[in-house]
């Protein structure tokens, strides 16, 4: 396969003027209006370390442990996890292995809080790429409903405090005051509670939980309090890292109703998806998005998998941009370009395609 060249800096300008203008119509107008798959990469950007911090910090903790056997289980699987990454070596857990899952979890929980917190003002100030695309898609989206869906299985709250600093409302399943309780009806139906007419709004999926929900026996509530939430790491509702996610992911009522309530989504006729910084790495999420790629679609990501660029190649309603060696890259219309810009960057993107 031949590679292509686009210098977007100087000579090719006009050329990629009209890529622009196509990916634009295809992906963010308001009758193609993207639903947004929202990865780690939108936590790294706004300075929250990635999985290859949590592993070390993992690392250091479980060593600190009494437990021999907790310690043990934790050395078996450390060589994957230094060379494929911490999802790859914590796959196929068994069962007798819980011991382990529940130590992540809540070790993953006050990695991710404290991270959070130090981050908070920084996240709330910063003016980035993944803001200017939120204000764009809220004034794209149609008069009658300005709604802008996102799924992410990221536990932190970045997309909740720069919606909150743009004034976008969130609506995440939950409603009430200082301690807010679930109500399925406001994902599914929020034009019945929310006017979605004047304001714009966010409708927010976390099918792996998130740093603020927490279950007490039977009760399931969301707090933005950190006090509260540093007393109740053990409580947290997350899906840990590894092959407890699919498992849980089936069982936990939450974490199941926000997976069918966003492949509801799925079945609507007129939008685009896209995906920035998403790693492809949960079959039960995949599969489904791989049933839309029929659909137009949009990835923006440093790291793509070999197979979604395979995929990219073959249809020519996927458009990627990605790192590859030394070089930016892009594949539009089943073609690879070699391009000047690394427009797999939210910012970069967000400035070359809405000004």
């Amino acid at each position: 396969m031949k590679t292509k060249h686009l210098n977007l800096r100087s000579g090719d300008g006009d050329t990629f003027d009209n890529i622009i203008e196509d990916i634009k119509q295809r992906n963010l107008s308001k009758d193609n209006m993207p639903k947004l798959i929202i990865g780690t990469g939108l936590s790294i950007t706004y300075g929250i370390p990635g999985m290859g911090k949590l592993a070390e910090y993992l690392d250091k903790e479980i060593a600190k442990s009494k437990n021999g056997k907790l310690r043990g289980m934790w050395k078996k699987r450390l060589g994957t996890i230094k060379s494929k990454g911490l999802e790859a070596g914590l796959a196929n857990l068994a069962r007798d292995e819980d011991v382990l899952v529940d130590r992540i979890k809540v070790l993953t929980v006050k990695f991710i809080l404290d991270s959070e917190e130090k981050l908070l003002k920084d996240i709330w100030k910063r003016d980035t790429g993944f803001s200017k695309l939120m204000v764009y898609l809220s004034g794209t989206a149609s008069v009658n409903n300005k709604v802008i869906d996102i799924m992410t299985p990221n536990y932190d709250r970045v997309i909740e405090t720069v919606c909150d600093r743009l004034n976008i409302g969130v609506i995440t399943g939950f409603q009430g005051g200082l301690y807010q309780w679930y109500n399925r009806n406001l994902l599914k139906h929020p034009t019945d509670f929310y006017n979605c007419k004047k304001y714009p709004w966010v409708r927010l999926f976390k099918p792996h939980g998130s740093i603020n929900w927490v279950r007490e026996g039977e009760e399931e509530y969301l707090t933005n309090d950190y006090e509260i939430l540093r007393k109740k790491t053990k409580h947290i509702e997350i899906v840990a890292p590894g092959s407890s996610k699919y498992r849980e992911g089936m069982v936990n009522n939450m974490f199941r109703y926000m997976r069918e309530e966003f492949n509801d989504l799925l079945n609507q006729r007129s939008y685009s998806l896209l995906f920035y910084g998403y790693g492809f790495n949960d079959d039960h999420f995949d599969t489904a998005f791989f049933e839309n790629f029929q659909r137009d679609v949009l990835i923006l990501a440093r790291d793509v998998k070999p197979e979604i660029l395979k995929k990219a190649l073959a249809q020519n309603n996927i458009t990627v941009f990605y790192h590859e060696g030394s070089d930016e890259c892009m594949i539009y219309k089943s073609e690879k370009y070699v391009i000047d810009l690394p427009l797999w960057d939210i910012n970069q993107f967000a400035d070359t395609f809405l000004g």
